[in-house]
């Protein structure tokens, strides 16, 4: 059995998403995944992690709208 960094293990995951496409995990549109940052498999500078904390924030949504659960 081969053991995997943490880095390795959210690139096969991206990946696996991905179908298996490196330019899909790449050009992946799903920025507020929690391993958006590290998909590329290697660790991002804390610049890419606040921008990406940033971006994934979004103030237009009340708290009230939030807390509602999203219809399936």
């Amino acid at each position: 059995m081969e053991v995997k960094t943490p880095i390795k293990s959210i690139r096969a995951k991206c990946l696996n998403c991905c179908c298996d496409s490196f330019q899909e995990v790449k050009l992946c549109p799903i920025t507020d995944c929690p391993l958006y940052p590290y998909r590329l498999g290697h660790h991002p500078k804390k610049e890419d992690l606040n921008a990406v904390a940033d971006s994934s924030s979004d103030e237009s949504i009340s708290p009230e709208d939030k807390a509602k659960p999203t219809p399936i």
